[in-house]
Formats: C-alpha cells, structure tokens, sequence
C-alpha cells in the first residue's frame, strides 16, 4: 500500500464530505450550538419552576393547633385550603402537601410528651416535595421553639441536653466537585459524539457509494484496495473524531459560563474549575478517543459493507448508537475508586472509567496504559475485520 494512493483516497472523500453541508451540520455545528444552549435552557427551567413552587404552596390541616398554624403561615407562599376531604385532595393534586396535627397535640405538649406533627405528600410530584421541604423547615423552627422554653422551665440550656456537636467538613476540592458532576456526561457525550460523528459518513463512503455505483468504479482504478479502504477509514474516523471534540468543547463551554448567563438563578453552586483540562490530559483524552474513533468506524463500515443500499445500512447502524451507550450508562453512577480493574480492559467502559479517573483529578499510570492499550487493540481488531470484508467481492459490488 503507497501513502501517495491513501492520500488520493483520502482528498476525494474529504472532497466529498465537504460538499455535504448536512453531515457537517449535524456532527460539528450542530452541537457547538445546540449542547450550550440545551444546558442553560434546562437549568432555567428548573430553576424557574422550583422558584414558581416556593412562590405558591396551597395545603390542608387536619386537625387544630394554633402554634403550628402560626408556624406554618408565617411563610408568605403558603396557602391553607379546606378541602372536604385533604388526602384526596392531595392525591387529587388540589393541594401539594396535608398538615395532620395530633388529636391531643395540647395535652401532650403540657405534659412534657412529644406531639405527632406529619406531612403528607407526594413525592412523585416536584411541587409536592419542595412543599414538604418548606413545611418540615418551618416546623422544625417550631420544634426548636418549644425545645428552648421547655429547657427555660427546667432551668437547662441547650448546651446541657446537647452532649454532641457533630459537624461535616467538606474535604473535597473543585477539581473532584467538577470531576462529580461532569462524570455523568462528559463520557456519555464523548461516546454518543463518536457514534453520531462516524454514521453518516459510514453510511454513505460503503452502502451508499454501493447503491450509486460509484465504489465499483472506484476499484477499477489503479488504486491499491487497501489504500481505498485506509482512506475511507480515516476519513469517517476523522468525523467522529471532529464531532466528540466539538460536542465535548460545546459542554465545557456551557458549564463554563451557566453561572454568569443565568446569574442568580443558578444557586451560587454552579461554578466549577476546568483545571483538569491539563496538556497531559488533553493529550491523554485524545489519543482515547483517536482510538474509539477507530474502532467505532471500523465497525460501522463493516456494517455498512453489509448492506444493499443507504437506507439499509441507516437501518443497520440505528441499533448501534444504544449499544455503544448502554456501557456508559452502566457506569455512569460508578465513582473511579470503586470500578474493578478488568473494567479497564472492556471496551468503551474502559474509556469512560479513563474520562472519570482524569476528571476526578486522578492519573493512574497504569490504568492508563491498560485503557489505551486495550483500546487500540479492540480497535485493531475492528481494522482487520472491516480489512477482511471489504475484500469479499459480493459485499463491494453492486447486486
């Protein structure tokens, strides 16, 4: 095989892919646009609808106290309904959450006994648990309330009935909060990106050159077979390669200027450092995903080589894209310190258990040559398979 063929293979297939504004479009464009406006689309909404739930919170009491009542409505968003029946109302949705005071809350509460205050809610419904979040608060302020005059009866303060002051100490560092919480999607959108980046493109340089013609004309050049298919190969790698990178770039963006776009409604917690995003492990991401690129556009063109024409390899392709998600989704909840060591060897979740290790902060030596060895042998072997069927001549040729 000469380079110089490789390199004639390669032109005309970058020629064409650039002619078609659509693939373009969709693998690279598409989602610089897309993700960073997702994101912040998302976080508003929620944010606007938690705001909207705290604004108006309609409840029902069952029973009568005049100190938790004083307690609840001291919070200006609380209405109290009085519905015929409260728990069907509350299973109706006409309130979000059902007060029910203790029949001999008075009795008890003089006799020094403790009074059963419950919340009912439903918290399959948004509303109706940040209602019950509201309510528990403020008849938690109550609690504290009656604690400090009881104690004030008996001559106590609250230092003497309190023999413990246990406190939490965040020991984490905003590389391991960023690394937490980009952990769930950063893998995913390197992944999805990968698969969505290689499929138009393996689809229509095979299946659908097949259906045109024009890939039988093609091997009646002079060109060497090898070299046809090390173009087209490097060439839907290429766009895989460019579509991860553009959609991981969108993110990082996005998480990046959330909090100055949405201000206030972002709660304060969404700033977050892009410190990991080192040279080494900039390097390190892309020589990983370099490797996936290959092996999932080996794959496809296999598939693709399999199929009749364009809408048949697209047939052929759709289930690839759950597939290639389904080890990411397995692992997505999975912290670095708890992943077992053949999870390193596994394909795509030894990508993704690499992705979490660097944003955690964390560079293991080892865990890196088992991940990017493991995947440039997986996708080697994917190089070889698509090799040994785009020289089966029924698989080439038209009919």
């Amino acid at each position: 095989m000469k380079f110089a063929q490789v390199w004639i293979v390669l032109q005309k297939e970058i020629t064409d892919l650039l002619r078609d504004r659509k693939t373009w479009m969709t693998s690279v464009l598409l989602p610089l646009l897309l993700i960073p406006a997702l994101m912040i689309l998302v976080v508003k909404m929620q944010a606007g609808t938690e705001e909207d739930a705290r604004s108006y919170i309609p409840i029902a009491v069952i029973g009568q106290q005049a100190e938790v009542e004083r307690a609840i409505t001291a919070y200006e968003g609380i209405e109290v309904l009085k519905p015929a029946d409260p728990k069907q109302a509350l299973a109706d949705g006409d309130v979000r959450a059902v007060v029910e005071i203790d029949e001999a809350f008075a009795q008890k509460v003089e006799s020094k006994q403790p009074a059963n205050v419950n919340i009912l809610y439903n918290p399959a419904e948004q509303k109706s648990d940040i209602a019950q979040e509201v309510l528990k608060g403020l008849l938690d302020g109550l609690e504290q309330e009656m604690m400090a005059t009881r104690l004030a009866e008996l001559n106590l303060t609250a230092e003497a009935v309190e023999p413990l002051q246990v406190q939490t100490v965040d020991v984490s560092t905003d590389d391991q909060k960023a690394g937490s919480f980009l952990g769930f999607i950063v893998p995913l959108l390197l992944i999805v990106s990968c698969v969505t980046g290689a499929m138009p493109a393996a689809t229509d340089l095979i299946a659908g050159e097949k259906e045109r013609g024009t890939l039988e004309a093609l091997m009646t050049t002079p060109v060497n077979g090898t070299a046809i298919l090390t173009g087209k190969l490097i060439t839907t790698s290429m766009m895989a390669f460019v579509s991860a990178i553009a959609s991981t770039m969108a993110m990082m963006i996005a998480a990046k200027i959330m909090p100055s776009v949405l201000g206030d409604e972002s709660g304060g917690g969404m700033e977050m450092s892009l410190s990991f995003l080192s040279a080494g492990n900039v390097a390190l991401l892309l020589v990983m995903l370099l490797g996936l690129a290959v092996m999932f556009s080996s794959l496809m063109l296999c598939v693709s080589s399999l199929a009749k024409s364009f809408k048949e390899a697209q047939t052929y392709l759709a289930p690839f894209m759950i597939v290639a998600m389904v080890p990411v989704y397995a692992t997505m909840f999975l912290s670095p310190q708890d992943a077992p060591l053949y999870y390193y060897f596994l394909p795509v979740i030894n990508a993704t258990m690499m992705v979490k290790e660097l944003l955690y902060g964390v560079v293991d030596f080892a865990h890196i040559g088992y991940v990017l060895g493991s995947t440039l042998v997986f996708a080697a072997a994917a190089v070889v398979l698509a090799s040994k069927l785009f020289r089966r001549e029924g698989l080439i040729v038209k009919g």
